[in-house]
């Protein structure tokens, strides 16, 4: 169940960690702080509905969000998975739109909230801070379209090459790099805007080609890196 606690009480601050607040002073980081609400949400807890009346900018500490839509047929399709420091709700700050998608915690997660009406104040006050929120947008904006022309343009195989080597590597034994899966399979492949099945179909060739090795746990370790460089490039040029 969620919980919430009037102001950023944590060790660090919920502010310091967000792009949106990292060109304030400490001393202003610790004025927007004193705004902030802590929200505490439970794995698998959502956040907000689509359609929902949303007046607050949120703000993630610690944990995963996973935002998605629901089509008519009633499939779900990921659209982005947010960690520490990203932010969700500043489209209905600036235009006043309800969203069309909804939120739900992945694991343990902890929020710092803003209501609209006091980040106004906030940005109001320090400028910067709504600089940083349209370059966020305009960075997503840049990703999403990253995104649709790798589906249009990419098949399934070059997709998932292009998805392996963006995942942060651990170096390993003769040139041999480990990557760990961070969502589930079926969340991976809405991701990619593909089936499970047809994911799982893609990770078998590359482990049967040997270009990867799959372990317990999500663990993955790409054995040839020029191999899945290469069928990545076609995920980027057709």
């Amino acid at each position: 169940m969620a919980t919430e606690v009037q102001g950023d009480q944590s060790g660090e601050l919920c502010v310091a960690r967000v792009p949106l607040f990292r060109g304030l002073t400490r001393t202003q980081q610790l004025e927007v702080a004193g705004f902030a609400r802590t929200v505490r949400l439970d794995a698998i807890e959502q956040v907000y509905a689509a359609g929902s009346n949303v007046s607050q900018l949120m703000a993630v500490h610690t944990g995963k969000v996973k935002i998605s839509r629901t089509s008519l047929a009633g499939h779900e399709q990921l659209i982005r998975v947010l960690g520490p420091g990203d932010f969700i709700g500043e489209s209905a700050f600036l235009t006043g739109a309800t969203p069309e998608h909804a939120a739900e915690a992945l694991e343990y997660t902890e929020l710092c909230v803003f209501r609209h009406a006091d980040l106004s104040r906030l940005v109001e006050k320090h400028p910067s801070i709504g600089l940083q929120m349209l370059q966020g947008v305009s960075q997503r904006l840049d990703d999403t379209e990253a995104r649709l022309a790798t589906v249009i343009s990419g098949n399934v195989s070059s997709r998932l090459a292009d998805y392996l080597l963006s995942l942060p590597a651990k170096p390993g034994n003769d040139a041999a790099v480990h990557v760990t899966l961070p969502l589930a399979k079926k969340d991976i492949a809405s991701l990619m805007s593909t089936t499970p099945e047809s994911l799982s179909r893609q990770l078998r060739k590359l482990t049967d080609a040997g270009v990867i090795s799959q372990q317990d746990r999500g663990q993955v370790t790409i054995l040839d890196v020029t191999a899945l460089s290469a069928l990545s490039t076609l995920a980027k040029t057709g």
